[in-house]
């Protein structure tokens, strides 16, 4: 995201999507707020929108007791008409808004969704969460550490208690990449490329950044440089699932006298196998 941790909420404006009201939210807050962002336009968004919401919903009196508000907020609204395909099967009771001026993109930089912004009650940025496969339990973990129910050690020896903290550089890192995603989505390859290079610059064993690196440079044709990449990933995790598919392209490739396949679409981040934040695949691709 553009905003970050101990910042001040910016203005935001979006319209509540039963009665089409007007709604204003800024860092005159009454509350701690939870901003949940989803969209529909591939079926993974759709299925973790849900998953995410329906989660959330379930912990509801977990975040009444503690004054906490909640607003989810459909950031495509040209999709508008998808929109119930994620908020009936969640079935929630709390508001939720259509940002019809692409204020979350804009103003918060929301590229990856779901998303999660958590604010304080002095309207102060205290953490952003991309969806993760144990969300419903560092959801619930980080309002207890804003409220100072719990210490960041407590809760990160309760979540990862043999995970050791990733560095800054590494964390950088990981933005680069979910950047990176988002432009080989928008099909611009040669930008994601160079976030690529940004993240492992950071990070140079970040195998998902490797991967991905190694399988663009196959679909540009440039087998040589794409298999260090490749290489290089499968030495540092043997099964990786999509360095293994994109080594088989390669191979294609060069049987074929340095041919790349037609596009198959593969560029959708969906058919990857991998997000940036679905740290259980990649730590368990990493210990195999």
């Amino acid at each position: 995201m553009y905003v970050g941790q101990d910042e001040a909420l910016p203005s935001l404006r979006f319209q509540e999507f039963v009665s089409g009201e007007m709604k204003d939210f800024d860092s005159n807050l009454k509350h701690p707020l939870i901003m949940i962002f989803f969209g529909v336009d591939i079926d993974t968004k759709r299925e973790r929108a849900i998953e995410v919401l329906a989660g959330i919903q379930e912990a509801r009196e977990f975040y009444r007791q503690r004054n906490v508000d909640l607003a989810t907020v459909f950031v495509q609204p040209e999709e508008l008409a998808h929109i119930d395909e994620v908020i009936a099967p969640a079935d929630i009771d709390f508001p939720v808004y259509v940002d019809r001026q692409n204020l979350a993109f804009e103003r918060l930089g929301v590229y990856v969704m779901p998303s999660i912004l958590i604010v304080n009650g002095d309207g102060i940025i205290h953490k952003g969460l991309g969806y993760s496969h144990n969300l419903d339990e560092i959801l619930p973990a980080e309002i207890m550490v804003m409220l100072h129910e719990k210490s960041r050690e407590a809760v990160n020896a309760d979540l990862h208690p043999e995970i050791v903290e990733r560095s800054t550089a590494q964390r950088q890192a990981r933005l680069d990449y979910n950047y990176a995603l988002n432009l080989v989505e928008r099909h611009r390859i040669d930008l994601a490329l160079e976030k690529l290079e940004m993240a492992l610059d950071k990070d140079p064993d970040f195998v998902p950044a490797l991967v991905e690196e190694g399988c663009l440079l196959v679909k540009k044709e440039k087998f040589q440089e794409a298999e260090v990449f490749l290489e290089r990933s499968l030495t540092l995790a043997p099964d990786f699932p999509r360095a293994l598919s994109c080594k088989v392209e390669l191979e294609k490739g060069e049987s074929r006298g340095g041919k790349a396949a037609k596009d198959s679409g593969a560029t959708d981040p969906a058919s990857w196998g991998f997000f940036a934040n679905d740290d259980e695949e990649e730590d368990a691709a990493l210990s195999e």
